[in-house]
């Protein structure tokens, strides 16, 4: 496969922030799935699920061609959390099931190594990985990189960003990969810093390429000792927010592979954020969107 995303499935409740609930929202790592079939058909889907993942999945793996073929059915269920917005975009998640479940899934939703370079081959450009910092994959990156010439991405998920005490072993991850992606509340909690120049400076002097979101505004693709903005895009009403990040970094690495330049890469990010935001979940079929895509990406 050319490009392989791995991370958690999760169906959310949507909690907003005036109090309104949506019910059953397929997410997870399956935005970072719709951000890249976006641009591209060869993505194939890592994730830990349980038996009812087709339930509420399986129309939206159809519409969108994906296959089946990484996903384990090792979970009592699949993940499904009341996902509640706060200040700041920053968000909580608890699972519908319980505290023993969530306890549960938190032991059994590991990713083996083997496993992901068992889907790799010459072909393999770019892997999307969403995990805590304590995962064991972060040590045994080698054993990817003798699959290839392959650019892994990390996206950090948000209590890795903002506990002050993983600080130091999210630095070092960081410091392991290809590429990585944070948004600005995020970032200004890892590197305590409150303004977007002095986050940037930060991020520059960390010396590894980062696709920073900065919301509505659009993003940053920072490499090169530079960063390079990109507004975000209009594609009609916002509907949600939820999963923009996912959908918009994945897109990125997508970019960063093919070799476009960096204000190209921030672009094709905010392009698949912009079909996102039309509506609750992915967007429905995303591939039928391609050819609009690029025209957007031309102009």
């Amino acid at each position: 496969m050319k490009y392989i995303v791995v991370g958690p499935s999760i169906i959310n409740d949507v909690e907003l922030t005036d109090g309104t609930i949506k019910k059953s929202i397929i997410g997870g790592s399956i935005y970072c799935v719709a951000g890249i079939k976006l641009w591209c058909d060869d993505c194939l889907y890592i994730s830990n699920v349980g038996y009812d993942f087709s339930k509420y999945y399986g129309e939206w793996m159809e519409n969108n061609k994906c296959s089946y073929s990484g996903l384990k059915e090792i979970l009592p269920h699949t993940q499904y959390t009341l996902l509640k917005y706060g200040k700041d975009g920053i968000h909580t998640e608890k699972s519908i099931y319980g505290s023993k479940e969530e306890e549960l899934i938190n032991i059994l939703d590991k990713h083996d190594i083997n496993n992901i370079y068992n889907f790799c081959n010459k072909d393999t450009k770019g892997i999307y990985i969403e995990a805590n910092e304590m995962d064991d994959i972060w040590d045994n990156l080698d054993k990817i990189k003798t699959a290839g010439n392959i650019t892994v991405m990390w996206e950090l998920p948000t209590s890795v960003a903002t506990q002050p005490e993983r600080k130091k072993k999210t630095i070092e991850v960081i410091k392991k990969v290809s590429i990585y992606s944070i948004n600005f509340p995020e970032a200004k909690v890892l590197f305590n810093a409150n303004n977007i120049n002095d986050i940037i400076d930060l991020i520059i002097k960390l010396d590894i390429p980062c696709y920073l979101r900065y919301g509505k505004n659009g993003s940053y693709m920072i490499c090169n000792n530079n960063a390079y903005f990109s507004e975000s895009i209009n594609l009609g009403e916002v509907v949600d927010t939820t999963g923009c990040g996912n959908c918009s970094t994945a897109a990125a690495l997508y970019g960063y592979c093919e070799g476009y330049n960096p204000e190209r890469i921030a672009l094709i990010g905010n392009i698949s954020a912009g079909y996102n935001l039309l509506q609750y979940g992915p967007f429905p079929n995303v591939v039928s969107k391609r050819n609009e895509a690029y025209k957007f990406l031309e102009t």
